[in-house]
């Protein structure tokens, strides 16, 4: 099937489960760099588990992550605050004080001693209080979008890497068989040069190939380690041997329904929300009307020169016109901005679509380049199996038995760089779709 679930081989396994056995295995003449290291496999210790264990475990302490849901609880906090613009606004006043004043001539001792409340209500104000309240419902839907996007973000930045990881993984035995059976030959070269069989040029050869397979090899352990090393300090936690990462093919069947995104749906969900911020264009002449209720609590002021007002209530209408246009510039900022939130979500949209289409194609050529890999390789097996007996029957040259095995080594390397990039481009796939969180089991919330 086109595809199937990405077995990362069971050398990969094996490279895991024995440990320190394969830095007590190598051959004498092994790189010192893997003989004085410690083995790769001791580096990660405790039970195996999966991509999706593993993402269970650090996504929740992300940075990432802490900041958009910091951001969404302050997106909810701002809506409490467009929402209370809706209501009235209870106030309350004491006043109390001295003077000395003079009435009618006469010098008086005056005194403050009042208290009242009161509330004022605005009933109207162009709809610039119910367009706030429903920009900020839909920028907290944007916030909440924006978790799942961080969560889809980081959970794809520590699967590329874990997927990278198995890469090197998978290679390290045929490195390790490589290294060994070059040292077997140099062993052999030795043994015929010193019967006179062959030339000393035949050893020079022999342990060229040897030194370059040590390189090699050298190369590999120091990828493995900085793989390692990265993918502990992207996740924060303690490593795990990894186990080869399995895809169900349902999600890459043509009709299998399709999530979104979290990038595609916070662009959307703001391009909302700057939309519903766009008032009327009657909003810009309409007036503000206010309700004004208030009541006298206690009075004691002295002396008492004018009417006390005990209670009322007050409903007003005020036009503010700026001369200058600050009203019409003000609403036609909102549809410019809503016009460029509406363009980036087309933008996203379309980058998302555009690279959506590249992937089935390359997912596709990786499958079958996997499959025919496979098979080279076994050819390979049997080649070299056949070409050392002929090398020792005399019937094959050094040089061609040691390009023999270069070659199965360059066909084992291509084998694994497939798997990984069939397994990152079903990974992206998945999240350009939208899927990725639930194909790694993981919560969105």
């Amino acid at each position: 099937m086109l595809h199937r679930p990405i077995c990362l081989a069971a050398l990969a396994a094996a490279a895991i489960s024995t440990g320190a056995a394969w830095a007590a295995s190598a051959p004498a003449g092994s790189s010192a760099r893997e003989s004085n290291a410690v083995p790769y496999a001791e580096a990660l210790a405790g039970a195996p588990e999966t991509l999706q264990s593993l993402l269970a475990r650090t996504m929740e302490q992300d940075p990432q992550l802490l900041v958009a849901r910091a951001l969404e609880a302050a997106s909810g906090e701002r809506r409490v605050q467009a929402r209370s613009r809706l209501a009235p606004v209870l106030n309350a006043q004491a006043l109390q004080g001295r003077a000395k004043e003079t009435l009618f001539g006469a010098p008086v001792d005056g005194r403050t001693d009042e208290s009242s409340v009161g509330l004022r209500w605005n009933l109207f104000n162009g709809g610039a209080d119910m367009a706030e309240l429903r920009g900020t419902t839909h920028d907290m839907a944007a916030a909440r979008a924006d978790v799942r996007r961080a969560q889809e973000e980081i959970g794809e930045r520590v699967a590329n890497a874990y997927a990278e990881l198995l890469r090197h993984e998978e290679l390290l035995p045929a490195s390790r068989q490589r290294v060994g059976e070059a040292q077997r030959l140099v062993e052999l070269v030795k043994r015929s040069t010193e019967l006179g069989k062959l030339a000393p040029s035949d050893a020079n050869q022999a342990q060229a190939a040897l030194l370059d397979a040590q390189v090699a090899h050298g190369q590999l352990l120091a990828d493995l380690r900085s793989g390692r090393d990265r993918l502990a300090i992207l996740t924060g936690v303690t490593l795990r041997p990894l186990v080869p990462v399995e895809l169900s093919d349902a999600h890459f069947m043509p009709d299998a329904p399709a999530g979104e995104s979290g990038l595609l749906a916070a662009a959307r969900t703001r391009a909302q929300a700057a939309s519903a911020r766009v008032l009327p264009w009657a909003s810009t002449i309409a007036p503000r009307i206010d309700l004004d209720y208030t009541r006298e609590l206690h009075n004691s002021s002295r002396p008492i020169t004018d009417a006390k007002q005990e209670q009322g209530w007050l409903v007003s209408a005020r036009w503010d016109l700026p001369l200058g246009g600050e009203n019409q510039a003000r609403r036609a900022e909102a549809m410019a901005r809503a016009e460029a939130a509406k363009a980036e979500a087309d933008r996203v949209e379309r980058s998302l679509q555009s690279e959506l289409a590249t992937l089935p194609p390359r997912m596709a050529n990786s499958h079958s380049a996997v499959s025919q890999l496979d098979e080279q390789v076994a050819q390979y097996d049997q080649l070299v199996r056949a070409a050392e007996l002929q090398y020792q029957a005399g019937k094959r040259s050094l040089l061609q038995l040691v390009q023999l095995l270069d070659s199965r080594y360059l066909a084992q390397q291509r084998r694994a760089e497939e798997r990984y990039k069939l397994l990152a481009a079903q990974l992206r796939f998945l999240a350009l779709r939208g899927d990725f969180l639930p194909a790694m089991g993981v919560a969105s919330h």
